[in-house]
């Protein structure tokens, strides 16, 4: 029997942003998260400031490759934030296994209300400012 991503079996809320590989989307759903891709969705191509809403709204956890999001001046906010910091030549398989490893290290308490920055061989974790 697969077991949660996270403990005390907590289903999440992602909203996985369309530039990351599918991979990523597949792994959270796997463990039953409500996962929003927004590849696949009719919001594609939107603006920072949209999915940024969205995810606020439904409480998600965004996760994203974008260093573009403007933090700081968005209110509300969504639950957390997941930026994968790599170079921009890596393949789909190498980002989400970067991305799963990382994942398996993150307690969920770390998720809330933070800005976790997963590169490799590295986790940052600090508050939503």
């Amino acid at each position: 029997m697969q077991q949660k991503l996270f403990p005390r079996n907590i289903s999440l809320r992602f909203l996985v942003d369309e530039n990351l590989p599918f991979g990523i989307v597949e792994f959270l759903s796997s463990f039953k998260h409500d996962v929003f891709d927004v590849a696949a969705s009719n919001i594609r191509g939107s603006s920072d400031n949209i999915l940024w809403a969205k995810a606020a709204k439904e409480r998600s956890i965004i996760v994203t490759r974008d260093l573009d999001y403007p933090i700081p001046k968005l209110r509300p906010a969504p639950f957390g934030v997941i930026l994968i910091r790599v170079p921009s030549d890596f393949k789909a398989a190498l980002i989400t296994s970067i991305f799963i490893d990382s994942v398996k290290k993150i307690k969920f308490e770390n998720l809330k209300n933070k800005i976790v920055v997963i590169s490799p061989g590295r986790i940052r974790i600090s508050p939503l400012p």
